[in-house]
């Protein structure tokens, strides 16, 4: 709820009876949810829960599939976004592995869109705040931040997880895309959450951006250089014309 107070973002659901307040997924206009996750084996916690946002990887599929820089590295780490570069293409919501990304259609008529997404409040936390999310934790379930510092604490909490019992405790970011920086301790295998363990980008999407995208843009020059050739040519010729 302060994700969506901070951001200004609308109230969603997407239960058609509404009978949930919460969304079941991420969105263009929810960038935070908490999940239960359902837990149906008898020797292991009960309905984890489990807060899906943008998980900031270091190696970011959006990033490198982005063809206008409006998806880029922070110099603290997080996936930043910058709305005005955006063109709406789509291809940072296909590439993610982890599909938090959404499109915001702004004209109906034209489809024309932007992307939407958890940007860490990247205007906070520049300023030496708090996000919005961490700042409303009552229970101290979110912190925040230097990784190497929180990265060390998850390690010393999962040691302390297992030693009480939670054997399958573990943590989630260290490694995954270059390292998350959003790092996530667990009480069960990470695909009890829908996580995935190995996250690739999609050769797909590295051959359009290095290879068609340059080619497009390299092909829309020749054209329009084409069409100054052959303006040129034609004035020539009514010049010579008129001489005539």
């Amino acid at each position: 709820m302060n994700c969506k107070s901070a951001n200004r973002l609308p109230s969603e659901s997407t239960d058609p009876r509404g009978l949930y307040e919460s969304p079941r997924a991420l969105s263009a206009r929810t960038w935070n949810i908490i999940q239960l996750r359902r837990n149906l084996q008898p020797d292991k916690p009960q309905h984890p829960y489990w807060n899906k946002q943008c998980m900031h990887c270091t190696d970011a599929a959006c990033v490198n599939v982005c063809p206008t820089g409006a998806l880029y590295k922070h110099a603290l780490g997080i996936t930043a976004w910058d709305e005005t570069k955006c063109n709406g293409c789509g291809y940072c919501t296909q590439a993610c592995p982890f599909k938090v990304a959404g499109l915001n259609v702004t004209n109906l008529i034209t489809g024309r869109a932007k992307a939407a997404r958890c940007t860490f409040c990247q205007e906070r936390i520049t300023s030496g705040l708090k996000t919005a999310c961490v700042s409303a934790c009552p229970v101290a379930a979110l912190t925040q931040g230097p990784r190497l510092q929180l990265l060390q604490k998850a390690k010393e909490r999962v040691v302390a997880l297992q030693a009480g019992g939670i054997a399958q405790a573990n943590l989630y970011g260290e490694f995954e895309a270059g390292g998350l920086h959003r790092l996530s301790i667990l009480s069960d295998d990470p695909s009890s959450y829908a996580l995935v363990a190995g996250i690739e980008i999609s050769p797909l999407f590295s051959f359009w951006k290095n290879t068609l995208n340059p080619l497009g843009r390299i092909g829309l020059g020749a054209t329009i250089l084409g069409l100054f050739v052959a303006w040129m040519v034609i004035r020539r010729n009514i010049k010579m014309e008129e001489v005539e």
